[in-house]
């Protein structure tokens, strides 16, 4: 059978019809029963098909492309092997699509924790600058043990700075917002208390020691 000579007898029997056969298909859808489902289903299956024809006269490749079409979904509806073949292709589209998809979140991911490493870096730099450590460190429980040394030293360093440090800091933050014969006054006093204190001290050492100037 030649499918394209047939084809082109079509065309040739009906360059002479009128096209109202086909155009009319439009006024014969709008009057279909619609009380006999079974009746409507038939009269749209035949506009439909009108409707096939009339792009086959206008072009014949159209129905070698119908055919085809129509027996490559047979062979894939009736064909186990590619049944299984389509079947192993939507899975490793799916897997791949899945993979994709936590590689964005993983990098995602990495990003944030990276973030949060440069921040933590930022605001406790000093701390990190006193172990020697001039970047950011990506582990918690680094972070948490260094920060907790540091915090250890603080407390020692604070302890022995209220004896010594504070006080005189304390003094002459005072002392430098008074002016006169004032601001000369608070040192004089300043400086014998400071030397009651130490004498204090090395006594109650030496009497510690069992020296005892006083007899």
């Amino acid at each position: 059978m030649d499918l394209m000579k047939d084809l082109k007898q079509i065309i040739n029997d009906n360059k002479d019809k009128p096209t109202a056969s086909v155009e009319m298909t439009a006024d014969t859808k709008n009057n279909l029963p619609q009380t006999d489902s079974t009746q409507a289903y038939e009269s749209a299956r035949a506009v439909a098909e009108v409707q096939a024809t009339k792009e086959i006269v206008a072009d014949p490749t159209t129905a070698v492309k119908v055919k085809i079409s129509e027996r490559i979904a047979k062979r894939i509806d009736e064909s186990k092997e590619i049944a299984a073949k389509i079947d192993a292709t939507a899975d490793r589209i799916t897997e791949k699509d899945l993979q994709a998809e936590e590689n964005h979140a993983d990098a995602a991911i990495t990003r944030s924790e990276n973030g949060k490493s440069e921040a933590d870096f930022e605001k406790n730099k000093n701390e990190y600058l006193y172990h020697g450590i001039d970047h950011k460190i990506a582990e918690k429980w680094k972070r948490n043990l260094l920060l907790g040394i540091n915090n250890f030293w603080f407390v020692l360093f604070a302890i022995a700075s209220f004896f010594t440090i504070v006080p005189i800091s304390t003094f002459m933050c005072r002392v430098k917002a008074l002016k006169g014969i004032v601001k000369g006054f608070a040192i004089t006093l300043g400086v014998l208390c400071l030397l009651a204190v130490i004498g204090g001290i090395t006594y109650a050492i030496l009497r510690a020691c069992g020296v005892n100037f006083f007899g």
